[in-house]
């Protein structure tokens, strides 16, 4: 009998690889474990911005070189432009909230 179309909803689900083991999630276990011991806010914030100044130019330097700029520790899981993306991506969002939550202290200050 041929596998019927709805056969993929009883199968088990797909492996779902944990987030931490990319080279982004290993990345900011570190950053995340890090940025807590910064105690003031306008000190975290100017290293997230140093973060995303260094990391565009590595992005940057990476697009040229078309990869020959990064080393590739691990030959079956090279670097790629998706790496250095979500990098940058998450340390804006680290950054975002980190204003947001300065303005909602400031707001609950004024009242």
């Amino acid at each position: 009998m041929a596998p019927s179309p709805r056969d993929h909803v009883n199968s088990p689900p797909a492996r779902i690889e944990n987030p931490r083991s990319d080279r982004a999630g290993r990345f900011f276990a570190r950053l995340d474990a890090y940025l807590p011991t910064i105690s003031n806010p306008a000190t975290r914030r100017a290293f997230l911005d140093r973060q995303i100044e260094g990391w565009e130019h590595r992005y940057a330097r990476f697009i040229e070189s078309e990869g020959a700029s990064e080393p590739e520790i691990e030959l079956a899981d090279p670097p790629q432009a998706a790496d250095f993306l979500l990098t940058i991506i998450g340390l804006a969002a680290r950054r975002s909230a980190l204003r947001n939550l300065e303005r909602k202290d400031d707001h609950v200050r004024q009242e």
